[in-house]
């Protein structure tokens, strides 16, 4: 498929609906058929929105393809994979609804959830963005909020399309084709959308179900791989990356990359350990040795103290150090090409 609209047998209506429900989507359909019969249960009349899939550097299968054209749903693809944010702005291009529903393969949407996000713009129609709320199966949110502020995940966010058009849409240097790496687009996004001057809200209402993360025991490596794309966000939204990415709080005090700083800390103190013991300072190779697990058991904690994932922890640090430097490059390079773009 080359960016090109295949299907579209929606109800006619005599006005444009209300939203048009984007998917990203990179041909899971064992996912895809759970989400589109949650979209089917929505309590919101169908005529109210449209329904656009937005298959990246695949094709549906004949099955899907049925599926999706009975269902009335308009289906975009690209032939070569893009990444997440790419596959959003594909599937916005083209849309007459007045709001952009943006989920993932695979979430699940609650019967109400597009019927309450359309209440809520009735009752305040200024607003640019709405952000509803992400919960895990536990029931549980997906990301911490803080205060009234969004998280920005695109698994239950609504933009204004006026608007998404006016900002260019998700930022696509986010990805890595070659390894498949996505990360940071989401709050690219939401910064972007701050400094324009966005009028934004929040609906815990309009509930959305997202399956756990980090399940594989090889999710640390990729997680670490994912760092690649910080230093381009910081160099894009240097105030916002300080405030606002991986910030602890504990009233009024903030602890800023503590995932990061535990993995830098693990790698001076590891090699040091070593070295101490070598020229016979057992003390502080013992005392440096503590620090070492100790932040090695700091980055464990962020996958449960999983024994399963362990071996691939013992590697995180190095992983997202050569990450960060391979970001550096990244971001260099998108630096030069903005300015002889300008």
């Amino acid at each position: 498929m080359d960016d090109a609209t295949r299907v579209d047998a929606g109800a006619p209506s005599d006005r444009p609906p209300r939203f048009a429900v984007i998917v990203p989507t990179t041909g899971r359909e064992d996912l895809l058929h759970p989400l589109l019969n949650a979209l089917e249960a929505q309590t919101l009349p169908r005529k109210r929105w449209d329904l656009i899939v937005a298959f990246d550097g695949v094709d549906p299968s004949p099955a899907m393809t049925r599926r999706l054209s009975d269902g009335g749903v308009r289906v975009v693809g690209r032939g070569e994979r893009g990444g997440p944010g790419a596959a959003r702005n594909l599937g916005a291009r083209g849309a007459a609804a007045d709001v952009l529903a943006f989920t993932e393969d695979d979430c699940l949407p609650a019967p109400d959830w597009l019927a309450v996000a359309s209440a809520r713009f009735d009752r305040d129609p200024s607003l640019d963005v709405l952000e509803g709320t992400t919960l895990l199966p536990s029931g549980r949110p997906a990301r911490r909020r803080h205060g009234d502020r969004p998280t920005w995940l695109p698994t239950n966010l609504f933009v204004r399309r006026e608007f998404f058009e006016r900002l260019g849409g998700y930022c696509e240097e986010y990805f890595d084709a070659r390894r498949g790496i996505y990360f940071r687009e989401d709050s690219d996004f939401g910064f972007t959308a701050v400094e324009a001057g966005a009028r934004v809200g929040v609906e815990p209402a309009a509930r959305v179900t997202h399956p756990y993360e980090h399940r594989g025991w090889l999710d640390p490596i990729r997680w670490a791989a994912r760092y690649e794309m910080d230093p381009l966000l910081e160099a894009r939204h240097p105030a916002a990356f300080r405030e606002e990415i991986e910030v602890v709080r504990w009233g009024p005090v903030r602890w800023r990359r503590p995932f990061v700083r535990s993995c830098a800390g693990f790698l001076l103190a590891a090699p040091a350990a070593v070295a101490a013991a070598v020229i016979g300072e057992a003390g502080v190779a013992a005392w440096l040795a503590l620090v070492a697990v100790a932040l090695l058991v700091a980055v464990w904690s962020k996958w449960g103290f999983d024994p399963r994932k362990l071996p691939a922890v013992l590697v995180v640090p190095p992983l997202l150090l050569a990450a960060l430097l391979r970001g550096r490059e990244r971001r260099d390079r998108y630096l030069v090409a903005s300015r002889t773009t300008r």
